[in-house]
């Protein structure tokens, strides 16, 4: 029989998926970026995809930018980059990335890189 595991992701905030699961998801985590706080994702080696709690914000891609509020999805498929920006408050939200079939089985290469408001 399957045990379920349960995880805080509020009190621990992140959490290696490749340790409970078989399947292609490799992180979880719940992200608080300060008011105007940035953190660029990149899709070099796996895909993302966030889902906004709270407050509000802006996903950058190339040229195209969207507004973020509390319910909106954000996907990242591989080879892509997005830039998440908060507002003028707080943004929340809970982001999870997964390998691709094409991506190589055990890369460890970084996906996340904080940058400070300019």
């Amino acid at each position: 029989m399957t045990t379920a595991t349960i995880i805080d992701l509020a009190a621990c905030g992140e959490v290696d998926l490749t340790t409970m699961l078989t399947g292609p998801l490799r992180q979880a985590r719940v992200v608080t970026l300060d008011a105007a706080q940035a953190e660029t994702l990149s899709a070099a080696d796996r895909e993302h995809t966030l889902f906004v709690l709270a407050g509000t914000g802006s996903a950058q891609a190339g040229t195209t930018t969207v507004d973020l509020t509390a319910g909106t999805a954000v996907t990242l498929p591989l080879g892509g980059s997005m830039t998440i920006s908060a507002g003028p408050e707080p943004l929340r939200y809970f982001h999870a990335s997964l390998m691709t079939p094409s991506a190589q089985a055990g890369s460890v290469s970084p996906t996340t890189e904080e940058a400070g408001a300019q």
